[in-house]
């Protein structure tokens, strides 16, 4: 699914989390968005490529995601 965030087109992928819906990666702004099941899209800036990879092939993505970029990478609400 594509979504656009800042004029810039996003390919969302399902990831499988609880509070985790869709994941997306913009590596030229290292812009990494997520959807969470109860509807906001957070951005979170700065966030390296292997990053993005390691949580994207993670089997728990919600602990990757509170371990590794919740409070590590500043953000931003965009819906």
């Amino acid at each position: 699914m594509k979504k656009s965030i800042d004029g810039a087109a996003l390919e969302m992928t399902r990831v499988e989390g609880k509070t985790l819906a869709t994941i997306g990666y913009i590596a030229e702004r290292k812009d990494l968005a997520l959807e969470f099941t109860r509807g906001p899209v957070i951005v979170y800036h700065e966030v390296p490529e292997t990053v993005f990879n390691e949580l994207f092939d993670s089997d728990a993505p919600d602990d990757y995601f509170e371990k590794n970029i919740r409070y590590v990478y500043k953000n931003n609400r965009v819906w």
